[in-house]
């Protein structure tokens, strides 16, 4: 099974980079989610999705550097 080359870029950025901007409205959707259902009853589904892609995100981002071998 091949690694996931997290460190190439895509567009301005790398794709770490891109990752941690995705983890980052994750766990925005997360919290609005939470404050729906706390409030208001519903909202489940956005918790639900911003937990599942946090943890996605972060199994990503747990990938070390590795040094460019050629």
């Amino acid at each position: 099974m091949s690694r996931f080359d997290i460190d190439r870029r895509v567009g301005p950025m790398r794709l770490r980079a891109w990752f941690l901007i995705a983890n980052f409205l994750f766990n925005a959707m997360a919290l609005y989610g939470l404050s729906r259902l706390m409030v208001a009853g519903e909202g489940v589904g956005l918790l639900v999705l911003g937990i599942l892609g946090t943890l996605g995100c972060l199994a990503v981002l747990s990938q070390p550097n590795r040094p460019d071998v050629k």
